[in-house]
This record gives C-alpha cells, structure tokens and sequence, in this order.
C-alpha cells in the first residue's frame, strides 16, 4: 500500500490542492496540516532526484519513497511532527 500510495508522487502538479484535498483538511489543525505538505514536497523532490539527478530506475525511486512515507507516518502517529 506505501509503495502503491509513493506512486502518486510521480504524477500531479507540485504544491498544487484540489478543491477535494482542500475541504477534507478544512478542520484540521495547522501544525498537522503543515506536516503533510511538507511531507508531499519532500517526497516528491526526492523521488525526481532519484530519477533526473541519480538516474534511478522508477520502481526503486518508489519503494524508496514509500520507505520515507512510512517516517512521516510513523512521525504523525507518535505526536514527532517538529
């Protein structure tokens, strides 16, 4: 599932919000907000290093993604959000 949810980093436009994405944090706190935008532009700034910078090839570019999403989450679930 990490490595199926990393995959979304490939596509998209960066820093970009749906209308959907937007009213399903409408409520949240900021600081948990904050969190997870900064989660969505490092991990999509890494898996484009992978790619353009290291010349990786796509599915280790993604599982290695995947294994930094799992941090973030890890860092959500244990109040580690700094």
């Amino acid at each position: 599932m990490l490595v199926e949810a990393a995959q979304s980093y490939t596509c998209g436009k960066p820093s970009y919000k749906s209308k959907a994405l937007k009213s399903r944090q409408n409520g949240n706190p900021t600081d948990i907000i904050a969190y997870a935008d900064k989660a969505n532009e490092r991990l999509r700034r890494r898996y484009y290093q992978l790619i353009l910078g290291q010349h990786k090839k796509a599915n280790v570019a993604k599982t290695a993604v995947a294994k930094e999403l799992a941090c973030f989450i890890w860092g959500m679930m244990t109040d580690n959000i700094h």
